[in-house]
């Protein structure tokens, strides 16, 4: 098959991750130590080839997504679904309540606002009524229940939002412990057989080595005009510094 090898987007981490750990290696930190390259050189050029390098490795990585994709599609058949179909009808915390944890707040923030608004407008025009009164203590009534109620809104749509993500069957799949030992043998075979063998190249090349002049800039010392332990203040006694003139 003549297809174009793809890596896919949630592995390319991992993708890095093995990189870093091929460039750790001491082999690798031999070579990079005697090559004009720097580390993170070499790494901007293993994430550039990945797709390319990473078909070393294409049995590994076939096998760990065919699995990762079977254990997920099982999971997703072992669940009982609701009479009325697909989809989040059932699920503890959708529906009504984040409707509600969403407007009760809103709704009794404006109304305590807008009863504090009048009561205290009645109590500077007319003095203190039990009209006046009973507005600014439903203003602060609401006030109270709107915090109490974002409160609560906010604790129902976290529980939701982790009941969500701990139902995701792509995580559930990533735990099971046939998939993760399908995800070392990928990584394990992508560093052996794809990215040492491409760092070793790379830095064997010829543009990566050093040249004489790289070496020569490294080693070459240029003195100064005086060496530390012979250095004396300069000699003012001759001619044009006030001292005796030289004999003719």
């Amino acid at each position: 098959m003549n297809r174009t090898y793809r890596l896919r987007d949630e592995d390319r981490p991992d993708y890095a991750l093995a990189l870093d750990e091929a460039i750790r290696t001491v082999e690798i930190q031999g070579l990079l130590e005697r090559s004009s390259l720097t580390t993170g050189q070499l790494r901007l050029r293993g994430l550039g080839v990945g797709p390319r390098i990473a078909t070393a490795a294409d049995t590994e990585y076939r096998a760990y997504t065919s699995l990762r994709q079977r254990t997920a599609g099982a999971e997703d058949s072992d669940r009982v679904l609701p009479l009325s179909g697909h989809g989040g009808q059932e699920r503890h915390g959708a529906g009504l309540l984040p409707v509600l944890a969403v407007l009760t707040p809103v709704l009794a923030a404006v109304a305590a606002a807008v009863f504090l608004l009048i009561g205290y407008g009645l109590l500077l025009a007319g003095g203190r009524t039990p009209t006046a009164d009973a507005l600014i203590t439903a203003g602060w009534t609401g006030f109270a229940i709107a915090a109490v109620a974002a409160g609560v809104g906010v604790f129902s749509l976290y529980r939701t939002a982790v009941e969500h993500a701990a139902s995701t069957p792509s995580s559930r799949a990533d735990r099971s412990p046939e998939v993760i030992k399908a995800r070392e043998a990928w990584l394990r075979s992508l560093r052996d057989n794809a990215l040492l063998p491409f760092l070793r190249e790379e830095l064997r090349k010829p543009g990566a080595l050093p040249t004489d002049s790289d070496r020569a800039a490294v080693l070459r010392y240029r003195s100064p005009d005086f060496s530390s332990p012979d250095f004396g203040s300069p000699d003012f006694s001759g001619p044009g510094f006030g001292g005796p003139k030289a004999s003719a």
